[in-house]
């Protein structure tokens, strides 16, 4: 249920987000995310070949740091190595045919089940009596000088025939010759051997494999006696590593078997092979794998594998060729050979066969068919259902994907991942692009970490487990051009913000508030809120009168000297200025700062401007200006603040009825003859930290309740014994008044007007008390007084 619940609460504020302001970054992730997917559709050539290098060196990386789904070599094979021992020992290479045939002769006799030549022999090697003849044939003359040599050289012809000796020496035990395929047509040497199926034209046009044109085989003499034949060609990646190599290869509507494969053909006697093509639904024909008998070794549509290396160099046991024909092996190589499956091939540096692999910068090219037939070998058979190979679109079809994905060692990418990772980049970007414009950088950077992480982690699982070769390259250039796409857009709309914040604000809150602000923008939005807060008020007395002693020039100076000190004063106490109107001053506190103290520095800036007000007046009469009183009142509680107006002009301003309560406030101040006045709800607030009286209860125009309001006189720890004894005095005589005890009221009103005789406060009361008591009054009276004007 809080699963749930976090959902629903992450779609309202995605379609909340998507209605008021984070709609342009959440476009750029959608229009993000469809390139990246029209890249993967129909990339550039340049993109193309980034993503296929970048895709390698992943599959690299992953192939060094996760173990190999194989344990070892587990069946027996074992690479003869004509090495630089050998060639000291017996000469360079290429060899007579005789020691080679004797090589043969002595693994079969160590009982050796199949060996693979991973070297052709393209040409007959010289005989002795071949060349005598040849040189008789291009000069008959030399024949006086051989005398009867070349006729008793004819009883050696076969003696001293190494093809002959070769060839019979492979019929002691099963031996795979290498050929190899060429792209010119023009080469053409030796004989191929038996293709392991063949394909009409129309098949072949369909799947597509390139058809190769010319061949360099063995003699046919050689390759009639070889149980068998496969070719040795590895086809490295753009960047020269071998990750992949050819399984089959097409000739003339024929297929060929690589080296591994034959040498798996033979070990296994098994001789239905057909090749695995997948339809996609009877229009597109691709070749996906060979079945061989039961098992199904999968294959890309060229019919490469992905070469299952097991380790580095030296994974399978090297014999050097030379302690096999000279019979010097140990006890344990004698073990290794018996029963084992033997490719004979060079690590001599001087011969050219080593290559770069994923495991390894140099690598013996040997090994690589030796890793290819260990994997041919520890393929289990394909799983079947009923006869045919279950519906992959179901749950059952995903399962029998999976489980044919683990009975064979070959890492693949099969036929299904195309359409997989297409819909995967559709789901991951749309969720990205939602998601991610909620974020701030530090979310942001760290869970587009762990997003790639965690599918680096599912992609290793499924490469170690299933032997699945899923792109990642893609998944990760999607999140990573996401991530950046909001960065940047957050660092610009904070720029954006900031001087949006510094433009509306920065003639209307202190300085130090904007620096806060600056700091962590996404903590301020111009959206309107409602919050409690407190609002202030403030107003020349006499202005019209004053203004028309003076003229628009003296005007300006006398206000804006007046408004200097009284906003800086504001900004002191936390303040935000709304407006100047002519002579008045509006200011509020808690917004777009929280102030939990807002009514107390409400009050204490309204105090203070009481104070400069009255330190101006020397100064105005010393310029030959008249003298400025003022009005304060102060209101706290709910309030509508943000950035309201049109399209042409807008102001950070504050609305609500507690806003309109403080300006009658202040215009109400003359009745009572006080300079500061302060709604109940900003009584409530300081009563603790200032020295208040209750001035009146009045229901002022437009609202329909009373209230209290009072009046702030110095901080509580200002007030002086003398001033606490006639405030008490005073709400002493207020409480008679409104007991209606006339006369109590009338002589303790009396008294203090003695003790303060300016204070019109006292005369308001003793107004009211001569007319109240020849009034007749209702029971509920409490003293509330009506103002029917604002």
């Amino acid at each position: 249920m809080k699963v749930f619940h976090y959902l629903d609460k992450l779609w309202q504020k995605t379609r909340h987000s998507l209605l008021r302001g984070v709609r342009l970054p959440v476009y750029l992730g959608l229009l993000t995310t469809f390139l990246v997917h029209l890249m993967l559709v129909s990339p550039p050539r340049l993109m193309r070949d980034l993503m296929y290098r970048l895709d390698n060196v992943v599959y690299d990386q992953r192939f060094n740091m996760v173990s190999g789904t194989l344990r070892g070599n587990e069946h027996n094979i074992v690479i003869i190595d004509y090495d630089q021992k050998s060639i000291d020992q017996e000469g360079q290479w290429p060899w007579s045919r005789f020691k080679i045939g004797e090589l043969v002769n002595r693994l079969s006799e160590y009982g050796v089940l199949v060996i693979g030549f991973d070297v052709f022999f393209p040409e007959y090697e010289r005989n002795l009596v071949r060349e005598l003849e040849s040189r008789v044939e291009l000069n008959p003359d030399y024949i006086a000088t051989t005398g009867d040599l070349l006729p008793q050289l004819e009883h050696y012809r076969e003696l001293l025939d190494g093809d002959r000796y070769f060839a019979e020496s492979m019929g002691s035990t099963d031996v795979v010759l290498g050929f190899s395929f060429r792209a010119d047509a023009g080469t053409r040497k030796g004989v191929l051997p038996e293709p392991i199926f063949a394909i009409s034209q129309t098949e072949m046009e369909e799947i597509g494999l390139i058809n190769q044109q010319g061949f360099e085989g063995n003699v046919d003499v050689l390759q009639n006696a070889a149980t068998g034949g496969g070719f040795f060609d590895t086809q490295p990646d753009i960047d020269g590593i071998i990750r992949r190599s050819p399984l089959i290869m097409q000739f003339q509507n024929r297929f060929y078997p690589s080296l591994g494969l034959d040498m798996a053909r033979l070990f296994y006697f098994e001789d239905e092979f057909t090749p695995f093509i997948d339809r996609a639904g009877g229009s597109i024909a691709r070749l996906q794998g060979v079945n061989m008998g039961n098992v199904r070794i999968p294959t890309d549509e060229q019919g490469q594998v992905m070469v299952p290396y097991i380790g580095p160099s030296g994974s399978y046991p090297y014999i050097s060729a030379s302690d096999v024909l000279r019979g010097t092996l140990t006890e344990e190589e004698k073990e290794q050979l018996f029963n084992s499956l033997v490719l004979v091939g060079t690590t001599a540096t001087g011969l050219y066969d080593l290559r770069a692999t994923p495991v390894q910068s140099v690598y013996p090219g040997v090994e690589v068919h030796a890793n290819i037939l260990n994997g041919i070998l520890s393929s289990s058979p394909t799983l079947e259902i009923d006869g045919e190979t279950a519906d992959r679109s179901s749950v059952d079809g995903v399962l029998d994907v999976l489980n044919e994905a683990r009975a064979t060692p070959f890492p693949s990418r099969p036929d299904w991942e195309r359409g997989v990772v297409d819909v995967a980049v559709i789901v991951i970007g749309l969720g990205l692009s939602l998601i991610y414009p909620h974020l701030g950088p530090a979310l942001l950077a760290l869970s587009s970490i762990t997003f790639m992480v965690g599918l680096g982690f599912l992609n290793t699982q499924l490469w170690s487990r299933y032997n699945l070769d899923i792109s990642l390259v893609i998944f990760w250039f999607l999140i990573l051009l996401i991530t950046i796409v909001n960065m940047t857009y957050g660092f610009l709309r904070e720029g954006l913000n900031k001087r949006a914040i510094k433009g509306m604000f920065d003639q209307y809150v202190p300085p130090a508030h904007i620096d806060a602000m600056l700091n962590n923008p996404d903590s301020y939005n111009f959206d309107g809120e409602s919050k409690e807060l407190s609002v202030l008020f403030s107003d020349i007395r006499s202005f019209t009168t004053i203004s028309e002693k003076l003229s628009a020039v003296e005007l300006k100076k006398m206000l804006n000297d007046y408004f200097t000190p009284i906003t800086g004063i504001i900004f002191d106490h936390n303040g935000t200025i709304d407006k100047y109107v002519g002579d008045m001053v509006m200011a509020f506190w808690g917004a777009p700062l929280d102030d939990p103290n807002h009514r107390k520095h409400a009050v204490e800036a309204g105090l203070k401007m009481l104070e400069a007000t009255e330190a101006l007046k020397p100064e105005f009469r010393a310029k030959g200006l008249l003298e400025v009183n003022i009005g304060v009142g102060i209101n706290s509680g709910m309030m509508n603040v943000g950035d309201m107006g049109s399209t042409y002009r807008r102001s950070y301003t504050v609305l609500g009825d507690a806003v309109n309560l403080g300006s009658r406030l202040e215009g109400i101040t003359k009745q009572y003859g006080v300079k500061l006045l302060i709604g109940e709800e900003t009584y409530k607030g300081i009563k603790d930290d200032f020295l208040c009286r209750l001035i009146d209860k009045v229901q002022v125009k437009g609202k329909d309740e009373p209230i209290q309001i009072y009046q702030p006189l110095c901080l509580m720890s200002e007030a002086t014994e003398d001033l606490r004894v006639l405030v008490d005095d005073y709400h002493l005589a207020h409480q008679n008044y409104l007991e209606r005890n006339w006369d109590t009221a009338d002589r303790q009103f009396r008294k203090l007007l003695e003790k303060e005789p300016g204070t019109h406060l006292y005369k308001v009361y003793l107004e009211r008390i001569a007319h109240l008591r020849n009034e007749e009054l209702p029971e509920d009276w409490d003293g509330t007084f009506r103002f029917t004007t604002k």
